[in-house]
Parts: C-alpha cells; sequence; structure tokens
C-alpha cells in the first residue's frame, strides 16, 4: 500500500512512542477511508465548508494514549479528527485542515454492566450492537436503536446526539447519557458523575452530547439501559390521508400512549403513484403495559379514520430496519479498497429532518410541496418519525434528462431552502444526524446569538482550534 509522507518524521517517532508503530497508519487507502463517512460515500462530497486532508491516522487503546496524542497535536498545532464508525451522513469526520484522524475503534470494551443500576460503562468505540448482544446475556437491552446498531460506535452516537427506531419510548441517545469521561482539548481529562439527575450546577455533559468532537473527544460513557421486554406486539395502520394519520398520531400522544416505535409514512415512489399513508407500530414492555396500550391505540385510530391491516408490515419494517447498514459495512468496511471508492451510482436524493412545533407540521408539509413543485422534484416519502414533532421528506429529481451533477446541486439547493424555512417557522434544521460539514453554513441562523456564545465556549477550551475545526462555523 502506497504511503503518503504529510506527517514530520518526528512526530511519527513520537506517535510511536505513544500507540506503537503498527497504530499509526500512513497509507493512502486507510487515509481515504477515515477522510470520509457515509455522507461521501452515498452522496456528494460536502461543499459548504472548505476541506483538507488527512495527514495520518492514529489509534489509541486507552484514555492516557488520547491525553497524550491531544497534548501532542497542541505543541505541533495540528488539527485532530476524533472517528468512531464512520458511518454518519453529514460530513462530521471530513478534514477541513490538515489533519490527523483520531480513530477510537480499539478502545471497544464493556467495562462494567449494572442489572440492578440498570446501567452500562463503556468506552467511545464499542459498537452499538457489540453492547445490545452483551446486555442480552443480563436481560437487559440498549435503547438506542438507529439504522447503524451493527456498525456503528456509542461515542460517535453521543457525539451527534442520534434518534432511533425506539426514541420514542427510551430517547435520543443524548437522553440515555448518564456521565461521560471526556479528553479536553488541553490533554485534561473530565469525569461527569454518572447519576440520573443533580442540581449542581449547569449538566457539563450536555456539553459534548452532539458537538461532534469540536469541545473534546469522549472516550468513556455511562449510560441508562433498559429490561427486555416481556412481550412485543406490531400494528399497521392505513389512512387515506397523512392529515388523517397525523391528527390520530396526536391523540395518542396527547393522553400519554407512547409506543416503543411509530412511524406515520405518507409514500408515494413516483410522481404518477397514488400515495399511501401507513403507520407502523410497536408496543414493548410487560404484558398488561402493552396489551391495553395497544388496545387503547386501536381504538384511537379507528376514531380517526384508520384501519387495522394487521401485523405483517410493521414486522417487515421493524426485522429489516438494520439491513442498509449490513449492506454499508459488506460493501466498505468489509472492503478496504472499494470504501475509499466516492459516491454511490443510486440516483441522488436529499432527506431534510427537521423539528418543529405540532401545529406547524402540516402547514410545513405544504409548503415544501409547494417549494418542490416550483423546481420540479418530487418528494418520494413524508413521515413523522418517533415523535409528532419530528419531520422528515425524501425529495428526489425524476426528471430522466436531467445530467446527474446538476440533480445533486439543485436538490441540495432545495433542500437548504426547505431547512431554512423550517428555521423561520420556528423550528431546528436537524433532529438525528448531526450537523457536520454539510450543514455547517446554516448554523448562524440556527442559533441566533447563540452562535457568538458557542465560539466564545470553543475559543476558551480549545484555543489552538485543534478540535475537529470547521464543525458549526465556527
Amino acid at each position: 500500500m502506497k504511503t503518503i509522507k504529510l506527517i514530520p518524521d518526528s512526530l511519527i517517532q513520537s506517535i510511536y512512542s505513544i500507540v506503537g508503530k503498527e497504530n499509526l497508519l500512513l497509507d493512502s487507502t486507510s487515509i481515504r477511508n477515515n477522510a470520509t463517512d457515509a455522507f461521501g460515500k452515498f452522496r456528494d462530497s460536502p461543499t459548504q465548508t472548505k476541506q483538507g486532508n488527512l495527514i495520518g491516522i492514529v489509534k489509541p487503546s486507552s484514555s492516557s494514549e488520547v491525553q497524550s496524542i491531544v497534548v501532542l497535536a497542541n505543541q505541533h498545532g495540528i488539527p485532530i479528527v476524533p472517528h468512531g464508525g464512520g458511518t454518519g451522513v453529514m460530513g462530521a469526520i471530513t478534514p477541513t485542515e490538515q489533519s490527523l484522524s483520531v480513530d477510537l475503534r480499539r478502545m471497544n470494551h464493556i467495562l462494567s454492566i449494572s442489572p440492578t443500576d440498570k446501567t452500562a460503562t463503556i468506552e467511545a468505540g464499542v459498537i452499538l450492537g457489540d453492547l445490545d448482544s452483551a446486555l442480552k446475556e443480563t436481560g437487559l437491552m440498549l435503547g438506542h436503536d438507529p439504522y447503524s446498531v451493527p456498525i456503528a460506535t456509542v461515542g460517535g452516537a453521543i457525539s451527534t446526539n442520534g434518534v432511533g427506531y425506539r426514541a420514542t419510548k427510551y430517547g435520543s441517545m443524548g437522553e440515555q447519557v448518564l456521565g461521560l469521561q471526556v479528553v479536553m482539548p488541553s490533554g485534561e481529562l473530565l469525569n461527569t458523575r454518572p447519576v440520573k439527575k443533580s442540581s449542581a450546577g449547569p449538566s457539563l455533559k450536555h456539553l459534548f452530547i452532539g458537538a461532534e468532537g469540536t469541545l473534546g473527544i469522549i472516550t468513556q460513557a455511562t449510560i441508562k439501559v433498559f429490561e427486555y421486554p416481556e412481550t412485543r406486539i406490531f400494528k399497521t395502520i392505513s389512512f387515506d390521508t397523512f392529515e388523517e394519520g397525523f391528527h390520530t398520531m396526536l391523540e395518542l400522544f396527547s393522553i400519554g400512549i407512547r409506543p416503543a416505535m411509530i412511524d406515520l409514512s405518507e409514500e408515494a415512489p413516483e410522481p404518477t403513484d397514488q400515495p399511501k399513508t401507513t403507520m407502523f407500530l410497536m408496543f414493548e414492555g410487560y404484558k398488561e403495559e402493552v396489551h391495553s396500550q395497544i388496545q387503547r391505540s386501536l381504538m384511537l385510530c379507528k376514531d380517526g379514520n384508520g384501519k387495522d391491516i394487521g401485523e405483517a408490515l410493521a414486522k417487515q419494517y421493524w426485522y429489516t430496519r438494520h439491513d442498509s447498514a449490513y449492506s454499508y459495512k459488506k460493501r466498505f468496511l468489509d472492503n478496504p479498497e472499494l470504501s475509499s471508492l466516492q459516491a454511490d451510482p443510486r440516483k441522488p436524493s436529499e432527506y431534510p429532518h427537521v423539528a418543529l412545533p405540532a401545529s406547524k407540521i402540516l402547514e410545513y408539509r405544504s409548503l415544501c410541496k409547494e417549494i418542490a413543485t416550483n423546481h420540479a422534484l418530487h418528494i418520494r416519502e413524508y413521515s413523522s418519525w418517533t415523535e409528532p414533532e419530528l419531520f422528515s421528506m425524501i425529495l428526489v429529481d425524476v426528471d430522466m434528462n436531467e445530467p446527474e451533477p446538476t440533480k445533486s446541486e439543485k436538490l441540495s439547493r432545495v433542500s437548504t431552502e426547505m431547512l431554512s424555512l423550517a428555521q423561520q417557522l420556528g423550528g431546528s434544521m436537524e433532529y438525528v444526524h448531526g450537523v457536520g460539514t454539510k450543514l455547517a453554513a446554516l448554523m448562524p441562523q440556527e442559533l441566533n446569538h447563540g452562535i457568538d456564545i458557542l465560539r466564545t465556549i470553543k475559543s476558551s477550551l480549545d484555543p489552538n482550534n485543534i478540535m475537529n475545526p470547521g464543525r458549526f462555523n465556527l
């Protein structure tokens, strides 16, 4: 494999002394693979933030090694990009400077599981699926269940505050975090207390949840885990319109019904297709709770003109939810040479995920439909997923005569218009995947004066700007 010599020999020797020669990778294939996530492989390369390159990949095995690497990076003025599973879809690990990748996947130890406390303490490089398997042996399960369970790491999920299929009942990844161990930009180690509740000042752990490695490197976490459910029931409900399904969803939530999984989707793969609206439901927990919730839910769905069409479609939805991750693993992660290739040949699409007050969702949907029509684009799917307030769309260009680069540029421009509209209506431009390089340009209008506060925090904690620079428009 070809070695890329962008890193001084003196620095190479210093890194060797910390992690050993075998844990500093300088070959071109490894560098290309660590320089992009699923965003670069399945979509266009990020364009809204300047791009840099990696000079090497260092693979620490402990928090103390991460500390030494951070100190060394500060001494040499070299930015570092924390790397988890590389499964993000927003370009959060794409270097914006000449940077060193700190790959945490060797830090993959499950340190403790407490059935009494319902907690697990793990290193940041633990794969979510591996943790879930270990928990099942003790009668517990992981509450965070994104598509990427088989390939994503705990640290990456926390750093983007991801949402999974079970988030309705168990919350986002960030909501399941009790305590963190973080290597600060100075190289110091911060441990926040792993407790459920504290009123002893501001919660420091929330500085790092969703921060995408800009304020420190998460090396360990203590998270909530949950009793494995006694029973599980699926239901599929069809509605004549998305509006009927959405109003029914609001009724469910208004009386406190919280399915483990809920997805209300209107799909029309082609513009000429008749839209089909379906609600997928899954309830899990102890038997009496599950049966009472499903019974009341079916009553409310019937009142909302919904039709119970059985379990099959909801079960299929549930049991295939991780298929794309297995496909990604087989195609890219298990084939290092192939994984360096950019851009999947599939048709380009955009997948906006916005959070809005529930009262604004249907208005927003209508306005986005108008925007898409004005630009000769098609919204293949509308979805309220896990919460009524969380709204997603799949936006495609079905013009067969338009070249792919033109389609991608137009889709990106129209998606940005839709995200800005969500902000203007009082919502947030993203609820599940983080910001990365893709959405960095929209951060000033997302945070307003808050962007100045975030910049102040960043400059105070990381005066040399070595922690994943170029994120959040800082």
